[in-house]
């Protein structure tokens, strides 16, 4: 991206970012139309969480808490890695790869 001296480049936005699939589990897609997958573009993951969750903002209340954070019990994988494990939600992607959200299941 180009920019004139003394002006500041313009700002990254989700339609510069990769094309990736978000795998959404039957848990949680009744809080988005009961997709199963979406497809997003985002430079990070968590930029792609915050995208579907703009699409579907009953979904992003159970992906984010109130302060914006993911939540703890809410698994993130790029592909099958953990963002935990990684950059966090700053995991960059790249064209062709695949979010998978895995909420943790408790039991008894």
């Amino acid at each position: 991206m180009n920019s004139s001296p003394g002006t500041n480049p313009l700002p990254r936005s989700a339609t510069e970012g990769a094309t990736v699939t978000v795998l959404i589990p039957t848990a949680l897609r009744r809080f988005a139309a009961q997709q199963s997958r979406l497809e997003v573009r985002a430079c990070s993951a968590g930029e792609a969480l915050r995208e579907i969750g703009r699409q579907y903002p009953q979904l992003h209340a159970q992906l984010f808490a109130a302060n914006d954070s993911l939540r703890r019990f809410i698994n993130i994988f790029v592909n099958s890695r953990n963002i935990r494990e990684l950059q966090q939600e700053e995991t960059a992607l790249t064209d062709l790869d695949t979010i998978t959200i895995l909420p943790a299941i408790a039991g008894g």
